[in-house]
């Protein structure tokens, strides 16, 4: 299973909300400082969040996934990709695989288009669940549509995966709920990869175990609860 490390960016800074609300938990100072010491630490691969992106519906800080490259990342970025033109230029600025949520929810067919643009194996359709319900727009909007019927939906698509988070416990590290990535699991064969609450390394090795190909580490990481080295061993060695 991959660990991705998570940086979210806000105002050109690193930060880790608690449920994605502005000005709640972590200021963690220069993305691309941050970084370096995730890279020496042994990531390979890094979740980019464009917080501004998210909430302006554009891209806003393709700089740090320039930079980020630059380190020698593979980069997975989210945030603002709502039309062709901002997919095109999250892959000029390198982006190795991006997700889409907003826009799939008012066009599913977009993810082909999107697909066309990074190849199948780099789109990821964000299924972002708040009290059973997918949200988007930077978590704002409730589409009213249930976690299974949303899969019902995407699972046509020719897409590398999914990115799903859950919402509710996001940056709150209260843990994830493993069943329901395991139920998930049960449902498609494509990448599936998880976000949300994670507070410790069996958190991780729980999540490989309920079928996970990948989990986003963030509040647990930012705030020195789970030491990424250990969770890379740990999430290398789980299956």
């Amino acid at each position: 299973m991959e660990v991705l490390p998570s940086i979210d960016v806000e105002g050109g800074r690193a930060v880790k909300r608690v449920r994605g609300a502005r000005g709640t938990g972590l200021v963690l100072g220069d993305p691309v400082e941050l970084a370096v010491g995730l890279r020496r630490a042994g990531a390979r691969w890094i979740h980019v969040v464009d917080l501004d992106g998210a909430e302006l519906g554009r891209p806003v800080n393709l700089h740090v996934v320039r930079a980020l490259k630059d380190i020698g990342f593979m980069v997975q970025y989210g945030g603002g990709l709502r039309g062709i033109r901002e997919v095109e230029e999250a892959s000029s600025a390198g982006a190795d695989r991006v997700i889409i949520g907003s826009a799939w929810a008012s066009d599913p067919s977009f993810l082909e288009a999107v697909a066309g643009i990074m190849g199948p194996g780099g789109v990821l359709a964000a299924l972002d669940e708040r009290d059973g319900h997918i949200v988007h727009s930077g978590w704002r909007v409730d589409s009213g549509m249930a976690l299974g019927d949303a899969l019902l939906m995407l699972e046509p698509f020719n897409i590398a995966g999914y990115l799903y988070t859950q919402v509710d416990v996001e940056g709150t590290m209260k843990g994830p709920d493993v069943a329901r990535v395991s139920a998930l699991r049960s449902s498609t064969g494509k990448l599936l990869i998880y976000a949300g609450g994670i507070s410790t390394v069996g958190d991780i090795v729980e999540l490989c175990r309920a079928g996970a190909d990948g989990a986003v580490l963030g509040m647990a990481l930012h705030s020195g609860a789970v030491p990424l080295e250990l969770a890379l061993e740990l999430a290398g060695r789980c299956r």
